[in-house]
């Protein structure tokens, strides 16, 4: 992908200090990077499906890992991480499936609201839980049972 098509890059002030996490982030930026250069390279219909698809795909993985790292971890918000999950995957649908629709197209608008979702979502309530769990471990951060917290997916 050529550097004249990334919205967003990927910033250290994103790093919530776990690897495993930190991947997946950087994977959601890859997808909405990959759509803004469809966008940009006038590929936009025929790419915005699959993208959009993965993207739904992989918010819903990346969630529900994270969500399992934050009960294995006792985060004390849990619940009210939950819910702002179930919230911007309910977005991110809606967003799918009126673009699938003809009733939104690919525009610069819908990329600033990509990349605002995730960094905003990033740089507050993950943020917020990353400061909690780091404070709190003293041997490191648990995995979800079964799962190495380093290990890419």
């Amino acid at each position: 992908m050529a550097s004249t098509n990334v919205l967003f890059p990927w910033k250290d002030a994103y790093s919530v200090g776990i690897p495993r996490i930190d991947t997946q982030h950087k994977g959601l930026i890859a997808l909405i990077n990959e759509l803004h250069a469809a966008m940009t390279e006038g590929r936009a219909r025929t790419a915005m499906a699959p993208v959009m698809d993965e993207l739904a795909d992989y918010t819903a993985r990346h969630f529900a890992y994270e969500e399992s790292l934050l009960r294995q971890n006792g985060y004390s918000a849990l619940a009210e991480h939950q819910e702002l999950h179930r919230k911007l995957t309910a977005q991110a649908l809606e967003l799918r499936d009126k673009l699938r629709a003809g009733k939104l197209t690919v525009t610069i608008e819908t990329m600033q609201f990509l990349k605002n979702w995730l960094a905003n979502h990033i740089l507050s309530a993950d943020i917020a839980y990353s400061r909690e769990l780091h404070g709190k471990a003293t041997g490191g951060i648990a995995a979800p049972r079964g799962e190495h917290a380093g290990a890419a997916r």
